[in-house]
């Protein structure tokens, strides 16, 4: 009997396969196959240990991760006030002799854990850019903003699940009757004998739905292409959508205004990506760049979904020289965009804050997983485990990708093979729309050193409690001593020692959500009992 764990830390021998098993690849035990017996043996080996206690506080910051990140190497405590090293020690008098940092990975499929807490911070940047907070003015709440969906053109016929009018809350779970995919009449034949025709109504899970209808004529080049350029698509239609908002301010005798963006991108089934951007309307002064102002109440929702809509009509740019295409390739975007209007209370066919901020944040996690490939960067000794310019429809993509940048200004193209092509970033804003995700991960890590130095010195000093994002300078401050703690660290390895020490870190850290969970339910009740006006005697 094996064990198989949601939240195996092993990574797999071959690439682009799941793990068969909890200790292959990332995970340091000898054995293939762990049974249950063994991985209950290293459970309970563990838990016996006198310093068990302190291992699990030591392993608490990656306790939910994966695949965490060993490091070995020196701590040096320094007096921030002197320059002074006070203290040298070796990880090695720590619990496993190394230090567990979580993996940091964005994508679910790899690190549920640290996906979903990148998804927060995403969740969180994006609504404060709607709603104001954390150093961004309140004032955002009146701007005019918009919720645009552009997409990529056709490359060839592909199979699709056509909704015209789908009533479900949940457009993901869409149970609605789709139509047929292509129904023709006169069922065309393609140069290569296969028929252009598609009767059936795919069920969302279909292993058709983004195939071509023939691989043949599929143009596969101009696909990885498009994909790669994509971005600077995207950068000339805003810059496009910007100038055309401020010519006609200038025609209506209004000040500059200013478009700020996020902006996340999303795999379709056939493997293009397509974007979903939040766009707000600033007002712009020259002499003041770096500070959001309110837009002149001249320029309305509607002004700028004209912008946004004429700019993704007309605007395209060809690519450079290729020995494949000389002319290159022409860049512009499908026929399918949709832009709607975002309210702090969604009402017709207008968006609310928190269902826009949830969608982007929800898509900044993912990543070719819609297509049926996943892998990581690919190499010339790994790329024949992937690309097949006869194979499935994501080898195909692959094999183009990769052929395609064998020339030096094309390089990219195999840098980001593994992405069919597309290398930029899934989640993007504007540097001026909101906060960062530096400043989260700095606001997160402050709050937890306050709460540590809040448990080491409570009770004789009297220290206060932590509150939400203090600063660590703040906290030094109140302090006698002033110290810095610097690590000189090296990679030692990735994942748990052994599967006992996942299930056991895992477990923790599931029994830690489960409090702050039911704590934060406690709260909320005990506010809402709080602010409800008492009955009369």
């Amino acid at each position: 009997m094996t064990l198989q764990l949601d939240t195996a830390s092993a990574l797999a021998l071959t690439p682009g396969t799941a793990s068969p098993a909890p200790g292959v690849g990332a995970n340091t035990e000898t054995p293939v196959t762990q049974a249950l017996t063994q991985c209950l043996r290293t459970a309970l080996d563990r838990a016996a240990r006198p310093d068990y206690a302190a291992w699990l506080g030591h392993v608490e910051s990656a306790a939910a991760c994966t695949q965490p990140v060993r490091l070995h190497g020196n701590l040096a405590t320094i007096d921030t006030r002197t320059g002074e090293v006070l203290t040298v020690r070796h990880t090695s008098a720590l619990p496993d002799g190394v230090i567990y940092k979580a993996c940091g990975n964005r994508r679910h499929t790899v690190c549920p854990s640290c996906a979903t807490t990148y998804q927060h911070d995403a969740y969180h940047l994006v609504r404060a850019g709607l709603v104001g907070g954390k150093t961004v003015p309140d004032t955002v709440r009146t701007h005019p903003a918009v919720f645009a969906t552009l997409t990529a053109p056709s490359f060839g016929p592909v199979h699709t699940r056509d909704v015209r009018r789908c009533a479900c809350r949940d457009k993901t779970r869409c149970i609605c009757r789709p139509a047929p995919c292509h129904a023709r009449r006169d069922a065309p034949t393609c140069p290569h004998g296969r028929t252009l025709a598609c009767w059936q109504r795919h069920s969302p899970g279909d292993e058709h739905l983004g195939r071509p209808l023939c691989p043949d004529c599929y143009d596969y080049a101009h696909h990885v292409v498009w994909n790669h350029h994509a971005g600077e698509l995207w950068r000339r239609t805003k810059q496009h959508a910007e100038r055309h908002l401020n010519q006609l301010a200038r025609q209506r005798g209004l000040p500059r205004i200013r478009l700020s963006h996020g902006k996340a991108a999303e795999y379709q089934a056939r493997g293009a990506v397509h974007f979903h951007i939040l766009l707000r309307l600033d007002g712009h002064d020259p002499d003041m760049p770096d500070t959001i102002l309110p837009p002149p109440t001249g320029i309305t929702i509607d002004d700028i979904t004209a912008a946004v809509t004429l700019a993704a009509t007309i605007i395209t740019h060809t690519t450079p020289f290729h020995p494949v295409r000389p002319e290159g390739w022409r860049i512009a975007w499908g026929s399918q965009h949709e832009i709607r209007p975002i309210t702090l209370s969604a009402s017709g066919d207008a968006l609310d804050d928190q269902a826009v901020a949830a969608y982007l944040a929800k898509y900044s996690t993912k990543g070719t997983e819609a297509t049926g490939h996943t892998s990581r960067r690919l190499t010339p000794d790994t790329i024949g485990l992937y690309a097949n310019p006869h194979g499935t429809h994501p080898e195909r993509l692959i094999a183009a990708a990769w052929n395609l940048g064998h020339t030096p200004q094309w390089r990219g193209l195999r840098r980001w093979a593994h992405m069919l092509g597309f290398g930029g970033h899934f989640l993007t804003k504007a540097r001026h729309y909101s906060i960062t995700f530096g400043s989260i991960r700095e606001q997160r890590a402050a709050y937890r050193r306050a709460h540590a130095l809040n448990q080491t010195r409570q009770g004789a000093e009297g220290h206060p409690g932590a509150t939400r994002f203090q600063r660590q300078a703040a906290l030094d401050a109140k302090s006698e001593e002033t110290t810095l703690v610097i690590g000189f660290l090296t990679y030692a390895g990735t994942g748990w020692h052994t599967t006992g020490d996942q299930l056991l870190a895992n477990t923790a850290a599931a029994q830690a959500r489960e409090r702050t969970r039911a704590g934060r339910e406690e709260l909320a009740h005990q506010q809402a009992c709080s602010s409800s006006t008492p009955l009369a005697a």
